[in-house]
C-alpha cells in the first residue's frame, strides 16, 4: 500500500495490486481499509469521485482536491514509477 502524501489529515494511497485499474487513489483517516473513498484522476487534471464509502466530508474532499491537484504530475510519476510506467485515465 503505498502511500503518497497527507492532506487535511487525510492518508492519500493506492493499493499495490491496482496496476489494471485507471489511475486513483484512496483516502483515510484511519488505518487503510476496503471501503475507504475511492477518486479517479482525470486526464484534463481533474478529480472524480468513484464512491465516497468512507463518508467524507464535502469540505474535506475539496481540501484533499486542492493539495492533490497541486500535486497532480507527481503523483501520476508516482504510480508510474510504482507500476514500471502503466498509466490508464479514467474516461
Amino acid at each position: 500500500m503505498p502511500q503518497f502524501i497527507r492532506a487535511a489529515g487525510y492518508k492519500i494511497y493506492f493499493w499495490s495490486n491496482e496496476n489494471d485499474e485507471p489511475i486513483h487513489f484512496h483516502a483515510t483517516k484511519g488505518n487503510p481499509a476496503e471501503n475507504d473513498t475511492k477518486v479517479w484522476l482525470l486526464k484534463n487534471g481533474s478529480f472524480k469521485v468513484a464512491h465516497n464509502k468512507g463518508q467524507i466530508s464535502e469540505k474535506d474532499l475539496s481540501k484533499i482536491f486542492s493539495v492533490m491537484q497541486a500535486y497532480y504530475f507527481e503523483f501520476v510519476q508516482f504510480w508510474k514509477t510504482y507500476f514500471d510506467g502503466e498509466v490508464k485515465f479514467y474516461e
